[in-house]
């Protein structure tokens, strides 16, 4: 029985590991599970298999449905039987201010590669001055000098450009 064979491998790493994981609260069941459920209902503890088939006589709360919007950045929480377009409206004539959009990630300019740039993954090529991912780091993977073969042209990396013409 599979069941049995995993409820006496859960009691063995459960010795092994004393106090980790919860057992599932449904009947006949008692896995261990590492990464359990807490019903929002009856405040019950479940294994992934019974998070939603526990038969649960208290009504569940529903889930928060929020959209980003496009013009601040911000969450705005949809309310349940509203138009959503009624939600942002509100959200628009109010609390939106673009002014604090957060700055769009820059990325590889390299064509094809969707890398984000951050502090810890950018290089800035010393020949070209280009800022690129450590993936297209050397010369011949972010074709250095050759700017017709960055995305856009190289039109994001126009002034390290410039600065190298003027060396």
């Amino acid at each position: 029985d599979a069941r049995g064979a995993r409820a006496k491998s859960a009691t063995r790493v459960g010795m092994e590991l004393p106090g980790l994981g919860e057992h599932c609260e449904h009947a006949g069941c008692g896995q261990l599970d590492f990464l359990p459920f807490q019903c929002r209902g009856c405040a019950k503890t479940f294994c992934l298999e019974h998070r939603a088939s526990h038969g649960c006589a208290a009504p569940a709360r529903q889930d928060t449905t929020c959209v980003v919007c496009p013009l601040c950045g911000l969450s705005v929480k949809h309310v349940e039987g509203e138009s959503i377009h009624v939600t942002f409206d509100r959200h628009a004539r109010g609390a939106c201010d673009p002014s604090k959009h957060p700055e769009k990630k820059k990325r590889c300019p390299v064509r094809g590669c969707k890398e984000k740039l951050s502090a810890v993954n950018a290089f800035e090529c010393k020949r070209c001055r280009v800022e690129v991912c450590l993936k297209h780091r050397h010369a011949d993977a972010h074709f250095c000098g050759d700017r017709s073969r960055l995305r856009d042209g190289g039109a994001g990396a126009a002034a390290g450009a410039a600065a190298v013409l003027a060396d």
